[in-house]
């Protein structure tokens, strides 16, 4: 049981810190604002596949319009 707890608590903080690192990707790329908005979403940050799919997506799109409508589409 301990053993669980501690495998799960590990997985969130691993979750936390590729968050952090996305969150410093989006505001670098498209600025604070977009970051911000982003941080209105935190529904799309509820498994490391969502947290892949968002850091793809600051490399692939070219505008922070075209990022957020991908990150909505989700």
């Amino acid at each position: 049981m301990w053993l669980q707890k501690g495998i799960e608590r590990e997985r969130q903080a691993s979750i936390q810190r590729e968050c952090e690192l996305v969150f410093r990707q989006v505001s670098r790329r498209f600025g604070p604002g977009t970051a911000e908005q982003l941080l209105s979403m935190p529904e799309r940050f509820s498994s490391p596949e969502d947290i892949v799919a968002i850091a793809d997506a600051v490399i692939e799109c070219e505008t922070a319009e075209e990022f957020l409508r991908r990150v909505r589409q989700t």
